[in-house]
């Protein structure tokens, strides 16, 4: 029977000498002393931050907010800003008939055949009859 104990403890420890068993029992370690610290970090909080504070701390906080997000909507509305300005200049370019591309196209008058995408149009190839 003895042999079964020293086979067991042989296997406990081995199972101690485990990296990741420590790292739990140390995060159980941790936990436990931070429970402990809970109440007087409480205590500590509550004296520097009295119950009375609290409404004009948070309108400082509500006011700050505002402030940022003031800065962000402006930030915005000007990208937007620009970015409109510079579809509308692509568009009345285009509706001027400027494409932006380098070469030069006829127009709509002057051309003997109609143009898909910019391309000539093939001819249709035709079909041979024959007759039996």
């Amino acid at each position: 029977m003895a042999r079964n104990i020293d086979d067991m403890m042989a296997e406990m420890r081995k199972f101690a000498n485990n990296k990741p068993v420590h790292a739990v029992a140390g995060a159980g370690v941790l936990t436990a002393r931070t429970l402990k610290e809970l109440p007087w970090r409480l205590v500590r909080w509550t004296r520097d931050n009295p119950p009375n504070s609290l409404p004009g701390r948070a309108t400082g906080a509500v006011q700050t907010a505002q402030a940022r997000a003031n800065g962000y909507v402006q930030t915005a509305r000007a990208k937007a800003s620009d970015s409109y300005d510079t579809l509308a200049a692509h568009g009345k370019k285009a509706l001027a008939g400027q494409s932006g591309d380098t070469k030069s196209k006829g127009t709509a008058g002057t051309q003997s055949k109609p143009e898909l995408n910019g391309k000539a149009r093939a001819k249709a190839p035709t079909r041979s009859t024959t007759s039996n």
